[in-house]
C-alpha cells in the first residue's frame, strides 16, 4: 500500500474522531511535537523499528514524544498503530493529521527569517497583516540567521521572498560571472 494514501487515511479517521469528541487542538498540538521529535532526534525512528523494544516500551516512548500532556485519543491512536505494527508510519501519520487540521482550521505556517532579533511588534505587524491578507489564522516562527547579513526571508507556504543582502550579493556575483 502507497505510504501516502496508508498516512492519509489513518489521519482522516483520526481526525474524524478528534472533531466528534472535541480533542482535534489537543490532538494537533500531540502530533505536532511528535513531529518535531521525529525531526530532532534520529533515534526515535530507529528505536521503533527495534525487534528488541517490546510494545510497551515503545508505546511509553511515543506518548512522551507526544509532550508533556497528551489526550487520551492520542494515546488510544499510538496502542492502534502499535497494534497493527505500523509504528515505523508514525511520522507520516502525524505530519498527514497536522495537514489535515490546517487545512480544516484555515492556518497558515510562516517562517521569518532575520539578520537580528526582532521585537514582538513586528511579529504581531507581520501576523495581523497576513491574516487580513489570506483570511487565515497565521502560525508564526521566526529565525535568526547572521549570515544573512540584513534584510530578511519570509516564506509562507510554497511562496518565499528573499530580500537579504546576501540574497543580493549572490545576485550581483551571479551578473558579473556571466559578463566574464
Amino acid at each position: 500500500m502507497d505510504i501516502g494514501t496508508l498516512s492519509f487515511r489513518y489521519a482522516k479517521a483520526l481526525f474524524s474522531l478528534a472533531l466528534e469528541k472535541g480533542q482535534e487542538e489537543q490532538v494537533y498540538e500531540n502530533m505536532k511535537m511528535l513531529s518535531d521529535n521525529f525531526l530532532k532526534e534520529d533515534k526515535l525512528e530507529a528505536a521503533l523499528v527495534n525487534p528488541l523494544l517490546s510494545a510497551v516500551g515503545k508505546e511509553k516512548l511515543l506518548i512522551t514524544a507526544g509532550g508533556i500532556r497528551v489526550c487520551d485519543l492520542y494515546v488510544r491512536f499510538i496502542r492502534l498503530v502499535l497494534a497493527h505494527q505500523r509504528e515505523s508510519f508514525l511520522p507520516f501519520f502525524a505530519n498527514s493529521y497536522i495537514e489535515l487540521y490546517r487545512k480544516e482550521k484555515k492556518i497558515t505556517r510562516v517562517r521569518f527569517t532575520t539578520a537580528v532579533p526582532t521585537d514582538k511588534t513586528i511579529e504581531e505587524h507581520l501576523k495581523k497583516r497576513l491574516h487580513d491578507e489570506t483570511g487565515y489564522t497565521i502560525e508564526f516562527s521566526g529565525q535568526v540567521d547572521p549570515a544573512l547579513i540584513g534584510g530578511f526571508q519570509l516564506q509562507i507556504g510554497n511562496y518565499r521572498l528573499d530580500t537579504s543582502y546576501a540574497a543580493r550579493l549572490r545576485d550581483i556575483r551571479s551578473l558579473l560571472l556571466e559578463r566574464k
